[in-house]
């Protein structure tokens, strides 16, 4: 009894012992820094699918030198889709453009629009929506026409915003070409809304376009 009491009395006033403190602290930032790596890397990979099947529709755009129509663009959609895993609620643009006058300075030039579709959507641009869009166009000469390709995808982190710091998001991506062997790549207008046309896949047209756009003068 006396060696029991003994042994409890020692327990009681023992200062020694083993508590891994260290791990204890470190161990949330370790489980913090793998979190946000790979949510950052993640991140990166989506946008940077974007940009690829962006490129790569836009290519295929700038080689036509035939009118196209809803069905065509429809197609690149399907491609882009294919190309980024996006979800069904993702979206695509395509945007003929010129520059009408003071082509060489950006804040003061004129962008005029051709023709304007959006899938999924995506509404059609205007000419009033050229002036949030010259960091997206670059300087182009009076009169050339220029390809504007918009994407959008809906991205969604591995990980909650409490443990990466990383909403979700939409990943939207501008990429610029020219017609490479035509001077302007043309919309087919008997694909219009009420004209009669019809679409394979049974879509629906949502287009704008100028019918007498603003020209440069003739030099």
């Amino acid at each position: 009894m006396n060696t029991l009491i003994r042994r409890l009395k020692t327990l009681m006033t023992a200062a020694g012992g083993g508590v891994s403190v260290e791990a204890v602290l470190v161990f949330p930032i370790l489980v913090w820094s793998a979190t946000a790596m790979y949510t950052f890397y993640d991140v990166y990979r989506a946008q940077n699918a974007t940009y690829r099947a962006n490129y790569t529709i836009s290519d295929m755009l700038s080689r036509e030198t035939n009118a196209i129509d809803a069905n065509y663009v429809n197609g690149l959609y399907k491609v882009f889709r294919f190309m980024t895993l996006a979800s069904p609620d993702s979206w695509i643009r395509v945007t003929v453009l010129h520059c009408v006058s003071a082509c060489d300075d950006k804040p003061n030039r004129n962008l005029d629009l051709d023709w304007s579709f959006g899938v999924n959507g995506a509404r059609p641009l205007n000419d009033s929506d050229f002036v949030h869009y010259d960091l997206h166009v670059p300087l182009v000469a009076q009169g050339n026409r220029l390809i504007l390709m918009e994407t959008s995808m809906h991205y969604d982190p591995p990980f909650s915003k409490a443990l990466a710091g990383f909403s979700e998001r939409e990943l939207v991506s501008h990429v610029v070409t020219r017609p490479r062997f035509a001077p302007l790549l043309v919309w087919d207008h008997s694909y219009d809304t009420g004209s009669g046309g019809n679409h394979s896949d049974n879509s629906e047209d949502h287009a704008s376009y100028d019918d007498d756009p603003d020209l440069p003068p003739d030099s």
